[in-house]
């Protein structure tokens, strides 16, 4: 199974961009990996926000795959102990699943269309995250759950 992060924008703070670039390296040793970062759109405080949302979701759907399982990230997701994720990941390869696809979205969150095109939405917590710190602790998670379904001493 291949994992895929996509998200709006890249990654701005150096010390967030080396710890992510880590965990993707970790992860690596386990299942394919790829990060695709959609262009954030520019915009002024009078472009409207759906405008933006619709934008950066158009570019989204563009870079989501067919039969891959899709999980947008959304603090009124639900949630997982990191167990549970590591089974919910586990499942998903069981079940043969090609790809797993996270997708995080830009400043002012994510279109519609592209929760629509979503299996699931997922909270990494009921608080809201900034986003370079998100996609972090998201790699930090899948990193953690495949060193749980191999029985590895990282996750205690």
């Amino acid at each position: 199974m291949k994992i895929t992060f996509i998200s709006v924008g890249s990654i701005k703070n150096a010390s967030f961009k080396d710890v992510a670039q880590d965990y993707l390296k970790r992860i690596k040793r386990y299942v394919p990996v790829e990060t695709v970062e959609v262009k954030d759109e520019n915009a002024s405080i009078k472009t409207p926000r759906e405008d933006i949302l619709r934008k950066d979701g158009e570019r989204i759907l563009k870079k989501l795959r067919p039969g891959d399982f899709n999980v947008v990230l959304t603090d009124g997701g639900g949630t997982f102990t990191s167990r549970g994720f590591a089974e919910f990941i586990g499942g998903l390869a069981s079940a043969g699943k090609k790809g797993l696809t996270f997708v995080v979205g830009g400043p002012f969150g994510l279109h519609g269309s592209v929760y629509e095109a979503s299996d699931m939405e997922l909270s990494l917590s009921p608080m809201t995250l900034p986003h370079d710190m998100a996609r972090v602790v998201l790699a930090e998670q899948v990193y953690r759950a495949f060193t749980i379904l191999k029985g590895e001493p990282y996750s205690h």
